[in-house]
């Protein structure tokens, strides 16, 4: 746990320490406050959002670098759904 805590940089504001045991009621909470393809929307927008109203204009490597991880967070939402999903049918 010291390791997580570490990576996390202490820094678990709203995280319980239920949470940290098991994190799977968390996320799906998230879920069904913000569901998947609302998720994936309000994401594309905050990316969309960070193009235009950059002070500068971002080009070539910044702009692939923001792009990978927009990308990178739409799969990680998805594997979370699924993931919750999963365990829910399981039950």
């Amino acid at each position: 746990m010291e390791e997580i805590l570490k990576a996390l940089n202490y820094q678990l504001i709203d995280i319980s320490d239920e949470d940290l045991d098991n994190p799977v009621p968390s996320i799906t909470y998230f879920f069904v406050n913000h569901p998947i393809h609302e998720s994936r929307t309000k994401l594309w927008e905050l990316y969309e959002g960070w193009i235009h109203f950059a002070a500068e204009s971002p080009e070539g490597e910044e702009l692939t670098d923001m792009l990978f991880f927009y990308n990178q967070l739409v799969e990680l939402l998805n594997l979370c759904y699924v993931f919750t999903k999963k365990i829910e049918l399981n039950k």
